[in-house]
């Protein structure tokens, strides 16, 4: 759940049930609605009844009045129903990312009497609240004072999006919450018009405000709560939301496409240096692939990319009207260096392309659905047929290898332009085969269950890559805390030390990850016999799909292998009670499958258990909600053979 704080003073307006109150966060005062007496008397959710929390209203005004700056301000009343909503509201995050600002928080609670209880300031603070494989949030959090069923609490807040415009926005009408009414006050630059397009939804109508004619509104009511569920498509892909484009930027895909083309075909034009230093990096290759192997690992190693640099050195103006200026200063944006790739590669004779892909990471684009704009596809990198077959590149990624894409840009619709012609496309899917991940380990158990030795976990594909790009910016000693927070994050008493990464910089290799581990109480010790389960790796893991019902699609981000060798070596004085391998599992359409073997070497008295697993075989990863049952069948095989348990009895003397 999102929230916010800020500097308050309530002032008493009215004494009966009708409150107002203000505050003051930075120059700006927030001034608080009244609250109805039917608000603070309301006992029952209206929406769901289930509910344990409703929001009274979800209140957003975006402003582009400037055109420089795009203010998000929301306001959001909720009411509290059960000990459940109490415990789940008693604090609140308001989540923000790089690049955006969160100011002008303010919160209170008002008590069904109508007493008030103001959040302080000093009680606002700021915390990291989650950091996934692409994006790292952080968020303004604080606890609520006061909160018990019955309670109204309160927020207000600002998002700042420098640079941003009202033109390609979303607005999203469904939140975790159920809303009795969401509502969207928006003013245009200048008086343009808007020109809104609905997803997931019945089209809402926009009129303007009766106070205040510069602003457009558009509202639901009785907006059910969104309710995520592991592995779902992206939530623009489910939710209700709509585009919003002002008048002036129609067109069609059609000249979207011829006019990138046409930019793309002058800026890559190859001139005299390119045609030069193309011969002299290709010289004595045998054919195309090896000449574009070379262009690629020049451009990534002796450009300096701007987006990605960590020399901690200035960085000099950089000026980019045409290909070749990125070798005169040797210092390009990751965009820049997909140009000069481009260009060197049509200085050798290869056909090329720019390449505009949706992002399935947050909606599954489809240009005869999609109205035209740039907030659905983005330069993903070159197209480039070589050796008779299209391949697809993106060396401005300093992490990507040579013919690899971003998973997100995979499998998705994709234009390629050139001059003054385009189609469209799409990148291949990759296969489970192409990421992995390989974990080893060489433990000891001991008699009274506790787990020690060393792991290593190397990453392949996008695995490595997306840990690269997320991880780039962090200290090395960064990079080691974030390892170990996720491993504690799934085994709590887990001891982790003498981390070290390899490989980091390099794509061409796999990322290793090496640790030391110790966990206490890992076999579970019960009179003379000790429990415990041979794959390490997948202890204290939950069931992937728990629920028994499923609402939304389900929908694996890309197919990926994992591959497990471990070594236990038992603790004397012990024999094992059984000895057989978990059930091997496999889906009928090979869809997902894994493999176990188990063997005991009597001499060292060492078990050995290996374990294979794949999901996403023949490159299928998205599922209808129909067909949650049978997988969840399957996930349950798979977590009943991967928690596994052998049995150690203590040996009689």
């Amino acid at each position: 759940m999102l929230i916010p704080n800020r500097n308050q003073i309530a002032l008493l307006i009215s004494v009966c049930l009708v409150l107002f109150g203000a505050a003051f966060a930075g120059d700006e005062p927030i001034v608080w609605k009244p609250v109805t007496p039917e608000q603070l008397a309301m006992d029952k959710p209206i929406v769901e009844p289930d509910a344990d929390a409703e929001a009274i209203f979800w209140e957003v005004r975006l402003d582009d009045k400037s055109r420089k700056k795009l203010y998000y301000e929301h306001y959001v009343r909720v009411k509290i129903f059960t000990e459940r909503g109490r415990e789940r509201f008693s604090k609140f995050d308001i989540p923000y990312t790089k690049g955006l600002e969160v100011e002008n928080v303010a919160a209170r609670v008002i008590k069904p009497d109508g007493s008030i209880v103001n959040v302080s300031p000093s009680d606002i603070f700021d915390r990291e609240l989650y950091k996934s494989r692409r994006v790292k949030v952080r968020a303004k959090s604080f606890a609520v004072p006061g909160i018990e069923p019955g309670v109204i609490v309160e927020y207000q807040y600002r998002e700042k999006f420098k640079g941003d415009s009202l033109n390609g926005e979303k607005l999203i009408f469904q939140r975790d919450i159920p809303i009795q009414k969401a509502i969207y006050y928006m003013r245009p630059y200048k008086d343009q018009s808007i020109d809104p397009t609905f997803f997931n939804m019945s089209s809402t109508s926009f009129r303007r405000d009766p106070n205040d004619e510069s602003f457009w509104i558009a509202s639901v009511t009785n907006m059910p709560a969104f309710k995520e569920e592991p592995y779902m498509a992206p939530k623009d892909a489910v939710r209700p939301w709509a585009l919003l484009k002002y008048s002036f930027s129609g067109g069609s895909w059609s000249s979207f496409g011829i006019g990138f083309g046409l930019g793309f075909a002058a800026l890559t034009k190859p001139d005299k240096l390119i045609k030069t230093t193309g011969a002299e990096i290709t010289a004595g290759a045998t054919n195309d692939t090896e000449k574009l192997k070379r262009i690629y690992s020049y451009v990534q190693k002796e450009i300096r990319n701007a987006n990605f640099d960590r020399s901690g050195q200035p960085l000099p103006k950089i000026k980019f009207k045409k290909a070749s200026d990125a070798l005169k200063t040797k210092v390009a944006t990751s965009g820049g260096i997909d140009m000069l790739f481009a260009s060197l590669a049509r200085a050798i004779g290869l056909q090329v392309h720019i390449v505009l892909s949706g992002d399935r990471s947050e909606l599954f684009f489809n240009p005869n659905t999609y109205p035209v704009s740039g907030s659905f596809v983005h330069p993903a990198g070159i197209a480039v047929w070589v050796d008779g077959k299209r391949m697809f590149f993106n060396p401005g990624t300093p992490f990507l290898p040579f013919g690899k894409m971003i998973w997100y840009e995979e499998n998705v619709h994709a234009m390629l332009a050139f001059d003054g012609a385009f189609r469209w496309s799409s990148i291949p899917l990759s296969g489970h085969e192409d990421t992995t991940v390989a974990r080893t380990g060489k433990f000891e158990l001991d008699a009274d269950g506790t787990l020690t030795g060393t792991a290593e976990r190397k990453y392949t594909g996008h695995w490595a890559n997306d840990l690269r790009r997320s991880e780039f910016t962090e200290t090395d000693q960064e990079r080691i805390d974030h390892f170990t927070e996720e491993i504690k994050d799934k085994i709590s008493t887990a001891e982790v030390s003498n981390v070290t990464i390899g490989n980091f910089y390099d794509p061409e290799k796999p990322l290793v990850k090496s640790y030391k581990l110790r966990i206490p109480n890992y076999g579970q010790k019960t009179g003379s016999r000790v429990f415990f389960q041979p794959g390490v790796f997948e202890f204290n893991y939950k069931h992937v799909f728990s629920s028994a019902t499923r609402e939304h699609p389900i929908y694996f981000e890309f197919p990926w292998s994992e591959f497990d060798e471990i070594e236990i070596k038992l603790p004397e004085g012990y024999k094992l009670e059984k000895f057989a391998s978990p059930n091997n599992v496999k889906e009928k359409g090979n869809i997902a499958a894994s493999e176990y073997g188990l063997s005991y070497d009597i001499e060292t008295h060492t078990l050995k258990y290996k374990r294979d697993f794949f999901i996403g075989g023949d490159r299928q990863i998205y599922f209808k909600a129909s067909a949650y049952e049978p997988l969840k069948k399957l996930f349950d095989l798979f977590h009943e053979s991967d928690t596994y348990s052998l049995i150690l009895r203590e040996s009689a003397e």
